[in-house]
C-alpha cells in the first residue's frame, strides 16, 4: 500500500459540551481521515443531535445505542471499521492539525509498523491543576522489531501511558487476536498488554498529537465506584491469562512486574470504593507470582489495627534479613 487509510472511533456519551469542538479538531486536519465513526453511548443530553447536525467533510457513520459505556462502544465501532489502521478518539478531547496527514506519513516512511505511539499534553478544563497532574510524553524516539524491546524502552523511561488516545493500531492486530474492549472502566489499561503482545514491530515518536481535556465528572477526575474496582480487576485477570499463554521469560517478567503494580491498585480501590475483595483473585495473582512482599502488602490491606503492625514489622524485619 501506498499510504495508510485511517479509521477515526470516536465513542460519545453527554459530551454535547464539547463534542462539536472535538469533531471540528478532527474536521480541521490538513488531510482528512478516510472515515469516522461515531458511536453515541445512549446520551441523555443532545450529543445525538449535535452529532447529526455537524457538516461532516470526511465519510462518516453514526450509530446510536443503548448505554453500555465507553468500551462496548469502542468494540462497536471496531466492528464496523474497514481502513487499515484505527484510531480510538474520545469525544471531548482534541488532535493537532497534523495528526492524520502524519500518522499517514510515518506509518508510510517506517514500513507499515503495527503501532504508532506518540506523545500528548493536557489542558485543564474547569479542574484545578492541583487536583490531578498527569504526564503524557512518551519521552524517547525509535522503531521497535519485538514486543520485548518495547516494553523495555518503556520501562526505561518510567512512561508507559495506557490511554487508546495515544496510539494508532493496524486493525488486524484487534481481529486477528480477538482482541475486544472490557465494558467496565480501565478498559485501555486492561487492553494495553495484549495489544502490545501481538505486535511485531512498533514505532514511538515524542511528537504531540493529542490534547487530554482534564475535567470534571470524568472517568478520571469521578469519585471511584464500583466500576473502576471491575476493570480493575478484569486487567489483573487479563493479566494472569497473558502470564500462561506467554512462554518468554523476559515477557513473563514484563507480565509480573505490571501484575504486581495492578493488584496493589485494585486492593486500594476496593478499600476506596467500599466494595469486597476477591481474595480468589489474590491467591491465583500470588501463585502466579511467588513474590512474598507481595502477599504482604496485600495482607497488609486486608486487615487493620495491631494486624497490621504485626505484618509491617515482620516485612521491615525481611528487609534487614
Amino acid at each position: 500500500m501506498n499510504k495508510a487509510s485511517i479509521s477515526v472511533i470516536m465513542p460519545a456519551f453527554n459530551v454535547s459540551r464539547y463534542m462539536e469542538e472535538a469533531l471540528t479538531s478532527m474536521a480541521n486536519q490538513e488531510t482528512l481521515p478516510d472515515e469516522v465513526i461515531i458511536v453515541d453511548d445512549g446520551s441523555a443530553d443532545d450529543t445525538l443531535a449535535l452529532v447529526e447536525k455537524f457538516q461532516h467533510p470526511y465519510p462518516v457513520k453514526i450509530l446510536s445505542t443503548r448505554n453500555q459505556g465507553q468500551g462496548c462502544a469502542r468494540n462497536l465501532g471496531l466492528s464496523l471499521a474497514s481502513c487499515e489502521y484505527v484510531y480510538f478518539f474520545d469525544s471531548d478531547d482534541l488532535v493537532t492539525p497534523d495528526f492524520i496527514s502524519d500518522m499517514k506519513d510515518l506509518a508510510k516512511d517506517n514500513a507499515f509498523p503495527d503501532i504508532i505511539f506518540f506523545s500528548g499534553r493536557s489542558f485543564y478544563d474547569g479542574v484545578d491543576e492541583s487536583v490531578i497532574q498527569l504526564e503524557y510524553d512518551r519521552g524517547f524516539d525509535g522503531v521497535f522489531e519485538s514486543s520485548i524491546e518495547l516494553l523495555e524502552a518503556f520501562r526505561a523511561s518510567g512512561r508507559f501511558s495506557a490511554s487508546t488516545c495515544l496510539y494508532m493500531s493496524r486493525r488486524r492486530l484487534w481481529t486477528d487476536a480477538s482482541l475486544r474492549f472490557i465494558q467496565h472502566f480501565h478498559e485501555d489499561e486492561c487492553i494495553l498488554y495484549p495489544l502490545v503482545m501481538a505486535a511485531r514491530r512498533c514505532l514511538v515518536t515524542q511528537r504531540v498529537y493529542f490534547e487530554r481535556r482534564i475535567r470534571l465528572n470524568s472517568t478520571m477526575t469521578q469519585h471511584k465506584v464500583p466500576k473502576h474496582v471491575q476493570g480493575m480487576h478484569a486487567t489483573v485477570r487479563t493479566l494472569l491469562m497473558l502470564n500462561r499463554k506467554v512462554r518468554d521469560r523476559q515477557l513473563t517478567t514484563f507480565i509480573h512486574r505490571r501484575m504486581r503494580l495492578f493488584l496493589k491498585r485494585y486492593v486500594s480501590l476496593c478499600r476506596s470504593a467500599g466494595t469486597e475483595i476477591d481474595l480468589n483473585l489474590l491467591v491465583r495473582a500470588c501463585l502466579e507470582l511467588r513474590d512474598p512482599t507481595v502477599l504482604a502488602y496485600l495482607l497488609y490491606y486486608l486487615f487493620d489495627g495491631q494486624a497490621r503492625g504485626r505484618i509491617r514489622r515482620c516485612m521491615r524485619a525481611g528487609s534487614r534479613g
